[in-house]
């Protein structure tokens, strides 16, 4: 097996990927992404998510220079690359389709690039053999792509685009066409392949669960706009907004007017429709007292919720449904209300519930487990049930 290629110490969590204010806006008008800033670093598994339509594969395809950019720049280990044609980028691309060349064996379509830049024979196949030794394919090398699965063909377009050792792989929802067991599979492969070279991924996807499972660092985009750029646990724990909140997990989002601080200042009072509500302040970027007198949401995680009235924060609420998931607890579908006010649907996950429909309970959580989301955006539109559901 070929020995394990590790990041230079001296060289990692440096950047390697900067973009700038990268605005595209096509001849019709049509703004796909609008002034979008970030930062990757070295030997870093991000994952750019967001909805259909999000801007997230333009960004993707303007960075490897599939896209002319209308504005900004791109900068690739220190070096501008805005107007660099692609085979100067030093940049791999993935698709979803893989797009294999069906008349040549898997050897011979991990070795294509190489051909084309005329690399010496022995070189060629000593990297193509260590692609086929860290891919797990060493005994398909001379099978054609129809006779693969689509695992193995997933990892011939990796292997394709690795071997020529790109300082940054783009991979543009590469699991897309994949049933379930054979996404969780390619997952823990992409993962390990991941951790044996020392190459930057950047991972498109629509799916939450998998940008969460995948990435070390989250970049969500929502309208042609990054929302919140951070470490993974950053983004789940303290999203910047409530879109993020909602996109990334489940979450609960009330919003109400900001009535006053308490605790030093370390803690808000929300006033909204179903009552005043501590949260803390540690996730806002402005003075908590400059913002007394504004609307502002907050979220609540459905694991911070418990039953009972045991936390500072308590609401009444009437049970919708209960769904046993096996191995992660019982979701319950709740909905609060008061005098006056819409409904709101929450969600509670817990392991001791023994309500059924109609049971009126009472949940309660803790100020520090209500993020106060100061750059408010549009919410994602949610069918919660089917959300729920998967359906």
């Amino acid at each position: 097996m070929t020995e394990t290629r590790q990041l230079d110490p001296e060289t990692s969590g440096e950047s390697i990927l900067e973009i700038t204010d990268l605005t595209k806006v096509y001849p019709d008008g049509t703004v796909a992404v609008e002034e979008v800033s970030f930062d990757i670093k070295r030997g870093d598994f991000c994952v750019l998510i967001g909805p259909s339509g999000c801007g997230k594969s333009t960004t993707l395809h303007s960075i490897v220079g599939r896209f002319p950019i209308t504005e900004g720049s791109i900068h690739l280990d220190g070096v501008d690359i805005t107007d660099a044609p692609t085979y100067e980028r030093d940049i791999g691309l993935v698709f979803q389709d893989f797009q294999l060349f069906p008349h040549l064996s898997v050897r011979e379509n991990i070795a294509y690039g190489l051909d084309r830049l005329d690399t010496p024979a022995a070189e060629r196949d000593e990297r193509v053999s260590e692609m086929l030794d860290i891919m797990r394919l060493a005994d398909l090398g001379d099978r054609s792509p129809e006779e693969l699965s689509a695992g193995q063909k997933q990892r011939v377009a990796l292997a394709r685009s690795l071997v020529l050792e790109p300082k940054l792989l783009l991979l543009d929802e590469p699991l897309g066409d994949m049933d379930y067991k054979l996404q969780k599979r390619m997952e823990r492969e992409l993962l390990r392949i991941h951790r044996d070279i020392d190459t930057t991924f950047v991972y498109v996807t629509h799916d939450q669960t998998q940008a969460m499972r995948l990435g070390d660092q989250l970049i969500v985009m929502n309208d042609g706009k990054i929302e919140h750029s951070g470490p993974t646990e950053e983004v789940y724990n303290e999203p910047a907004t409530a879109f993020v909140s909602t996109f990334v997990g489940d979450s609960n989002v009330f919003t109400g007017e900001l009535v006053g601080t308490t605790n030093g200042g370390f803690e808000a009072d929300i006033e909204t429709p179903l009552g005043t509500f501590a949260a803390s302040t540690d996730n806002l970027e402005s003075d908590p007292a400059s913002l007394v007198g504004t609307q502002i949401p907050f979220s609540v995680r459905p694991q911070y919720l418990e039953l009972g009235a045991g936390e500072e924060n308590v609401l009444t609420c009437t049970v919708d449904d209960v769904i046993h998931q096996p191995g992660s607890g019982t979701l319950v579908l709740l909905t609060a209300q008061v005098d006056g006010a819409d409904p709101m649907e929450l969600q509670l996950k817990s392991s001791e519930i023994v309500a059924v429909e109609d049971d009126e309970i009472e949940i309660s959580w803790s100020p520090q487990h209500a993020t106060l989301l100061e750059r408010t955006s549009v919410l994602p539109d949610i069918d919660l049930a089917k959300d729920v559901l998967g359906e």
